[in-house]
């Protein structure tokens, strides 16, 4: 498993990877929070590039894309989805929930799992009493990351697991929601 002792690090930052060393390899990290975006984004590729491709998410196997309008936004969210490791998964971005207008992005695996909820404290990763074991397992993995664990809330139950933070907490945010999403996914089954 390939896991840095911390970004601030001088040793971490010599010893970090290129994003092509880790293409197609997310499931060998066992904490995203000490990569850099673009090293984790290539680690969660799945697929070969292709010359035509409609979607930017393409090698990430979500290579369908269509506008949605979920919640109370006045303006169209872009749904990324497609099938990796077997699992329906959705990437939308750019939605918004409820009335107070907050733009968000979320990653959603289709993967029935006992009902548990995830939310950010102090750049931690906290699951809310209830949680089987294995979601605090995963947890433990996870050193803290206030710039990569904020402003996050991941539920799951029967409809699947899913993350939600606002569009401004991380650019890219997405990209550890999916590596996250997914861990907890293969870790509960379904």
């Amino acid at each position: 498993m390939f896991k840095l002792k911390s970004r601030k690090s001088n040793a971490a930052t010599a010893a970090a990877p290129q994003p092509d060393e880790l293409r197609g390899r997310s499931e060998e990290i066992s904490d995203p929070g000490t990569f850099d975006w673009q090293v984790l984004w290539e680690a969660l590729k799945t697929e070969e590039p292709v010359d035509d491709s409609s979607t930017i998410t393409q090698e990430l196997g979500l290579d369908r894309e269509r506008w949605i309008r979920t919640g109370y936004e006045r303006l169209s969210a872009t749904e990324f989805s497609g099938t990796r490791h077997g699992r329906h998964v959705a990437l939308r971005v750019g939605i918004v929930p409820d009335l107070r207008g907050k733009g968000m992005n979320e990653v959603q695996v289709s993967a029935a799992v006992a009902p548990f909820r995830i939310t950010a404290c102090d750049g931690r990763l906290v699951a809310e009493p209830g949680a089987l074991p294995e979601v605090d397992e995963v947890l433990a993995k996870l050193e803290p990351a206030p710039n990569v664990w904020r402003d996050v809330v991941v539920e799951g139950g029967r409809d699947g697991i899913r993350s939600r933070r606002t569009v401004t907490s991380h650019a890219q945010g997405y990209v550890y929601d999916l590596w996250l999403v997914e861990q907890l996914a293969r870790e509960l089954g379904d």
